[in-house]
């Protein structure tokens, strides 16, 4: 039955990744290799600080889902040194696997979770989110999908690993609009540091309606379509109706 539904949705998604594709995505891991030791450095650190919204997010979807929590599995893509992975396993009793390309983020998040006292529903491995066999109740794309070569086709991954009768998906990541460009780009990279400059690339950041359109079309139903706002007087983060900057979609396979 899996195999099937799977081979029906990749079916609906015919595009792969080019060989200009695959040089860009081996260049974005190298660029997060060389950022790989800033990680855990600075508890003030947005990305850090998210999890106050993230978190609570993947907790109600998951609430929405069949089974308790405590059966329910979570795939954190591209997760980096473990912000979100390890904070959630710690706040939930939801089984996490955190995924990276990168193998210093990956070394980066298992040290953390060694010296953190992680608990045992937290597991790490590199890999791609191709190279994934498992089905999860929720598949979580935060911050990431900005960064792929090709939307539709990381997408198409992530939805085929989510379990398809009654699993979930989580993403956030930032709208392409003047307004991202000034204050994701412009003014969080060059002037306030928050992130280092050529972090982002305007021309990956991906409007909500890509997002809500790719998810619908393969049988999702929108749970949460949100904006997010980061204040940085007082380094806290909330959701807003605004989302010309940064954005979070909740969803749900029909």
């Amino acid at each position: 039955m899996l195999r099937i539904y799977r081979r029906q949705l990749a079916n609906r998604c015919t595009r792969y990744l080019s060989a200009q594709d695959m040089s860009d995505f081996d260049k974005e891991v190298k660029k997060f290799d060389g950022l790989s030791g800033t990680w855990w450095k600075n508890s003030k650190d947005p990305l850090l600080l998210m999890n106050s919204i993230r978190i609570p997010l993947i907790k109600d979807l998951a609430s929405k889902l069949p089974e308790s929590e405590e059966e329910k599995t979570v795939l954190d893509v591209g997760c980096g040194g473990g912000y979100l992975s390890e904070e959630l396993s710690k706040r939930s009793r939801l089984k996490v696997l955190g995924i990276d390309p990168s193998s210093d983020m990956i070394n980066v998040a298992q040290r953390h979770a060694e010296k953190s006292g992680a608990g045992d529903n937290l597991t790490y491995r590199q890999s791609r989110i191709e190279d994934v066999e498992e089905c999860f109740d929720i598949v979580v794309a935060s911050e990431v999908i900005e960064h792929v070569p090709d939307i539709e086709v990381f997408m198409k991954e992530c939805m085929l690993r989510v379990k398809p009768e009654g699993g979930g998906i989580v993403i956030t990541t930032i709208n392409r609009t003047f307004k991202s460009w000034l204050y994701a780009i412009m003014i969080a990279e060059n002037v306030a540091g928050f992130v280092p400059p050529g972090t982002h690339e305007y021309r990956k950041l991906v409007r909500p309606e890509q997002v809500t359109g790719i998810l619908s079309e393969h049988g999702f139903t929108m749970d949460t379509v949100s904006g997010m706002a980061y204040n940085p007087l007082t380094n806290r983060w909330s959701l807003t109706s605004d989302m010309t900057v940064n954005y979070t979609v909740t969803a749900i396979k029909s």
